[in-house]
């Protein structure tokens, strides 16, 4: 297959960055074996027993927001005490950007993530902040966060340099020490770096006293941001007789670019995932003749639960933006999408032999029994 060359400019206007949207769906494809339950399906349409539908579902994310939430600030200071504090716009809530912003800056610096206190979501921290959303936060937030770090980085390394007699480019940042590439037993200590910035006379001449860095980070062409790919295969089975429906299988590849934390974007998916099985089999509002709400409470509203959701099989594939300094493209919202088109797909495929061809979700099994007894 001949596929578009990146970056591919749509007919909306928007521009797609970077990706290798056949080697995920391929990936989706194998790891589901997806022939083999189509002739499973095939084959039970003749028999009896419970139906069984596969799914696919396929989606293109843009992350990074639009408008003036296209840009993110971060802040950087050290102590002399070589105590690092990072301070950011984005608010994280549970999706674990503040883990990511520590093991970002750490790595910069050579570091442990526990030596790093990030501070976010008041405004004596941060003037300013886009906040979260719109799969902004390491797309945007991140990459402040990183061009910040490098300017910490930078200009450590030339007081390293000064100190230890070396060229700036040769200084190593590892595991707490500071020391001229090959030859470790020169090391000081990432501390020792940070005090010597705060004494003027062991600096040298052109460099300030201090380690205080701030800085913006903004997605430069308007509908030009970074976009996250992926594919979602769904096996269910149906229960002629009650409409009940069961997952069997499920499988997800996602390329949100470069992975930062591969176990924060592995609970982001299921998390995610888990969400869209809710929006496709159960969530949902009822009303009365009256407008009175039934479903106000979670004592009335269905969500899932671990033994309502599979066991999930997940991959990744990395094509980095070019557009982030990191090569990030965000992931929080790309399964969130993929999977409700992608359960539902593979229910009204399991139903398509007996003529159904639409059901409005939440595909309950009330709303599945009546789909099949109208079919029928």
């Amino acid at each position: 297959m001949n596929l578009p060359a990146f970056p591919y400019q749509t007919a909306t206007g928007l521009t797609y960055d970077s990706g290798d949207y056949e080697k995920v769906l391929d990936r989706a494809l194998e790891l589901s074996d997806y022939a083999g339950w189509r002739a499973k399906a095939r084959h039970r349409v003749t028999t009896s027993g419970p139906l069984i539908g596969v799914g696919l579902a396929t989606v293109i994310k843009m992350g990074g927001a639009a408008g003036e939430a296209r840009t993110e600030e971060a802040r950087i200071t050290i102590a002399s005490s070589g105590q690092i504090t990072a301070r950011t716009g984005v608010s994280p809530h549970g999706q674990g950007s503040a883990i990511c912003f520590a093991q970002m800056v750490a790595d910069q610096l050579g570091v442990m993530p526990a030596d790093v206190e990030v501070l976010y979501g008041d405004t004596d921290v941060v003037p300013s902040g886009g906040g979260t959303g719109a799969t902004r936060g390491m797309v945007v937030g991140g990459s402040a966060m990183y061009v910040v770090g490098q300017q910490a980085r930078q200009k450590l390394s030339r007081i390293a340099s000064h100190l230890l007699n070396c060229p700036a480019e040769d200084i190593v940042f590892e595991e707490g020490r500071v020391y001229p590439h090959g030859n470790p037993s020169q090391a000081t200590t990432f501390a020792g770096v940070a005090t010597a910035a705060y004494h003027a006379d062991r600096l040298p001449p052109d460099v300030e006293v201090g380690l205080a860095f701030h800085d913006r980070f903004t997605l430069g062409v308007p509908y030009y941001n970074p976009h996250a790919f992926a594919a979602h295969v769904v096996v269910v089975e149906v229960d002629r007789e009650t409409g009940a429906i069961n997952i069997l299988k499920y499988v997800a590849v996602h390329d949100c670019g470069r992975i930062i934390n591969p176990l924060i974007v592995e609970g982001q998916v299921y998390g995610g995932i888990a969400q869209g099985i809710g929006q496709a089999l159960m969530e949902g509002m009822v009303y009365s003749p009256e407008g009175q709400p039934l479903t106000g409470s979670l004592m009335d509203y269905a969500v899932p639960m671990a033994e309502e959701t599979p066991v999930f099989i997940t991959d990744t594939v990395e094509t980095p933006s070019p557009l982030t300094p990191t090569g990030a493209k965000g992931v929080g919202e790309l399964p969130t999408v993929a999977a409700p088109a992608a359960v539902a797909n593979a229910v009204l495929d399991a139903l398509s032999s007996l003529g159904v061809r639409h059901i409005d979700t939440p595909l309950t099994p009330e709303k599945v029994w009546r789909a099949i007894q109208g079919a029928g």
